[in-house]
């Protein structure tokens, strides 16, 4: 919740955006159950979700929402009738010759984060032994891992902390704990320890202020320094728990994830003030050009789907792996997210995406990609959509 970025975003899409259409979308049964429980008051969620990422996810021109639908539905998702992980690893892969050695990768343009590609197709059960076809040479998804350690440099004085947290993911699933130190393409001995170590110091450094007010027992009255990571942080809370869900518990890692995990549950109720407190003060645009009210309000939705979404992803995630139990206190406050999150999703049912495409492709793949984690967040199946 970048609240200056999103205001002048606001302002300057607002006159392209002014004049979506709307029309009516029918809905998707679901056959497999959750494999986590969520509140009751997601229960009609996912078919309204469902059908969002099945209509507007399966764009051929649009790695980054193919990369979204396979977050969402899992490794066996085609696209007109193409098997998706096959189509995004032949169209979108690139080789790059470090060191005498072709290596493979996605751009960041295409993928958004370092090894996000990556870590989709690991955490969707792809094995590394699947095969696939770049520019006619053939490839696994194993080549993809051993590149993604082989370009993967660390300093922690320079690296983008905002960009660690698909590297954690990808990273913990295939380095094993006892044995978690390799060599990259330049030479740089890499140990994962002390990656993941840096992760949990900068979610310590970047939530001080939130933590004092939690300790305090009062809602915040501005946003923490955690707010300027992508999707308010909770990436990066997302990537620790994976790797202490797959092993990794040096230096009480274990420990300091229940602690932000507290944090986060806190969090449900604060961002939501935070939210509701931003987008009540948003002033008309002005000229206030047709249709304003209605941008406004898709904003704000995207702004609860995306939060609570992730949250989601990340509380199904480790209750999965019995790294954390919520307090009957924190239950209710998981409840209380989930209406906010059912609410906002039933806010935007019935939107035309397409029509928004055209004028916003940035606010388009934000509303499809968060309804992509947000429907994986409370979907979170394993064997169909989770490792």
């Amino acid at each position: 919740m970048m609240d200056l970025t999103r205001r002048r975003f606001l302002g300057t899409s607002l006159a392209l955006a002014a004049g979506v259409a709307s029309s009516g979308l029918g809905t998707l049964a679901d056959a497999a159950p959750a494999a986590v429980p969520v509140p009751k008051s997601l229960d009609t969620t996912p078919p309204l979700l469902k059908e969002i990422i099945g209509t507007y996810a399966r764009l051929e021109d649009d790695p980054w929402s193919l990369m979204h639908l396979v977050r969402a539905l899992g490794r066996s998702v085609t696209i007109k009738g193409k098997d998706a992980v096959e189509f995004l690893c032949s169209r979108f892969l690139k080789e790059r010759t470090v060191a005498g050695k072709t290596l493979l990768y996605m751009p960041v343009k295409d993928e958004g984060h370092s090894n996000a590609f990556l870590k989709t197709l690991l955490e969707a059960g792809v094995p590394p032994a699947r095969r696939f076809q770049l520019d006619g040479k053939r490839y696994t998804v194993g080549d993809l891992v051993n590149s993604a350690r082989a370009l993967f440099t660390f300093d922690p004085k320079t690296i983008n902390r905002d960009d660690l947290a698909w590297s954690l993911i990808a990273f913990s699933l295939q380095v094993p704990p006892d044995s978690d130190t390799w060599v990259n393409a330049l030479g740089q001995q890499i140990r994962f320890s002390e990656v993941v170590r840096l992760g949990f110091d900068t979610l310590d450094e970047s939530t001080r202020e939130f933590r004092a007010a939690k300790a305090r027992g009062v809602m915040p009255d501005k946003n923490d320094r955690i707010a300027n990571f992508a999707c308010g942080g909770t990436h990066l809370i997302y990537g620790l728990a994976s790797c202490v869900g797959n092993g990794h518990h040096g230096d009480d890692f274990r420990r300091r994830l229940r602690d932000h995990l507290d944090l986060l549950v806190w969090r449900l109720d604060a961002d939501g003030h935070l939210m509701e407190r931003f987008y009540s003060s948003v002033p008309p645009p002005e000229g206030k050009p047709p249709g304003w009210e209605r941008v406004y309000a898709l904003y704000r939705n995207d702004a609860r789907i995306k939060f609570y979404g992730h949250a989601f992803e990340i509380l199904s995630y480790v209750k999965q792996r019995g790294v954390f139990s919520p307090s009957p206190a924190q239950v209710s406050a998981i409840e209380r997210a989930g209406a906010a999150l059912a609410a906002a999703v039933g806010g935007i049912k019935g939107v035309d995406l397409f029509e928004i495409r055209k004028t916003s492709q940035r606010l388009f793949q934000l509303l499809v990609g968060d309804c992509c984690h947000a429907y994986h967040g409370i979907r979170m199946v394993p064997g169909v959509n989770q490792v």
